[in-house]
């Protein structure tokens, strides 16, 4: 399959005929910034609520809902998990909700693939708060691209008590991997 007709690019197009603000969070995330690694689900963040519309575009784009966490919500489910008619593909959108989640979608990067990814500052933040060992994982590798701004990251941490582990990355990594000399993010699409 080539790049163009990914599921992951299928799922950016599906979203933006749709009129959704997205980024593209979790491994797939990851994998436009260090060396690809296998994830079974494509986790987006949408600046939506997931309602009758967004529901009717992926189902004409032959996707099912498998799952909702807080349907019965005011302003909508939070979580919405849909996977492909043929099975092939998971989809789990997140309606952002936070101030975190509104600059992930706001600050996201257009990679070579075509879809909207968060970005790597973002990411960090994200799989601090996630903290599983996938996520450390992640993390090693995204504290280490450099050029990164730092004090953005800081501050989410902060935001969200995770300040700890930012330290306990950073430290594993090396101080010179996270110095803040720079506060340019990385651009995806220079990634060959």
């Amino acid at each position: 399959m080539s790049e163009a007709s990914s599921p992951l690019s299928e799922v950016g197009l599906v979203l933006e005929r749709a009129g959704v603000r997205y980024a593209i969070i979790g491994a797939h995330a990851v994998n436009v910034w260090l060396e690809p690694r296998a994830t079974a689900d494509i986790d987006v963040t949408v600046e939506t609520s997931v309602d009758r519309h967004l529901h009717d575009v992926l189902a004409s784009a032959g996707y099912r809902v498998a799952a909702e966490v807080g349907a019965g919500a005011p302003s909508g489910p939070d979580f919405v998990r849909y996977v492909s008619n043929d099975g092939s593909v998971t989809v789990e959108l997140q309606v952002a909700k936070t101030a975190l989640q509104r600059q992930v979608v706001a600050r996201a990067r257009r990679a070579e693939s075509g879809v909207l990814v968060a970005t790597p500052e973002d990411l960090i933040v994200l799989k601090l708060i996630a903290w599983r060992r996938k996520d450390e994982l992640d993390l090693l590798g995204l504290v280490g691209i450099g050029e990164l701004d730092w004090g953005y990251v800081e501050r989410w941490a902060s935001e969200w008590n995770v300040t700890d582990r930012l330290e306990d990355v950073r430290g594993r990594v090396g101080s010179e991997a996270s110095s803040a000399g720079s506060t340019r993010a990385v651009d995806p699409t220079a990634k060959g």
